[in-house]
């Protein structure tokens, strides 16, 4: 189960902390459905993955140490097609000990990458306060909706 626990689920897609990585509002979506690439999702899976992305990223903007979100998808580790809503921190900048930049702007690939490595951890040990605020923040904003 992820920290947490799940944010938001419908008959569709599912929305949740990611469960391996110690930086609050690491959102992962997928849709329930088994399928491996964006290309086999139907419109209905399509539509709710990028209302409830919406709603995800709206949120972890308001945050204040929050600069930016970004959205990917990579599929290496697993052949469930899903999507990172990562949020980049202003601390993230400052906690670097590699090059994330790339002519003199800061490359979200490499810092997604580096942040992946560094913060990787097991559930148990996540800073489960701050992810917890987080987590509440964004099922906030489900329920005033």
């Amino acid at each position: 189960m992820p920290v947490g626990g799940i944010i938001f689920k419908d008959e569709h897609v599912v929305l949740h902390h990611c469960i391996d990585i110690n930086i609050p509002g690491y959102l992962i979506i997928s849709p329930l459905r088994h399928v491996e690439s964006y290309s086999d999702l139907n419109q209905l899976e399509i539509q709710r993955m990028g209302i409830i992305m919406k709603f995800g990223v709206t949120a972890l903007e308001k945050m204040d140490d929050v600069e930016k979100v970004y959205i990917a998808n990579f599929g290496e580790e697993t052949t469930h097609f899903h999507m990172h809503i990562f949020p980049r921190y202003k601390w993230m900048l400052n906690d670097l000990s590699e090059n994330i930049y790339t002519d003199n702007k800061v490359d979200g690939a490499k810092l997604f990458s580096f942040c992946r490595k560094h913060y990787k951890t097991v559930p148990d040990r996540m800073k489960q306060i701050n992810i917890l605020a987080v987590i509440e923040s964004i099922r906030n904003l489900f329920i005033q909706k």
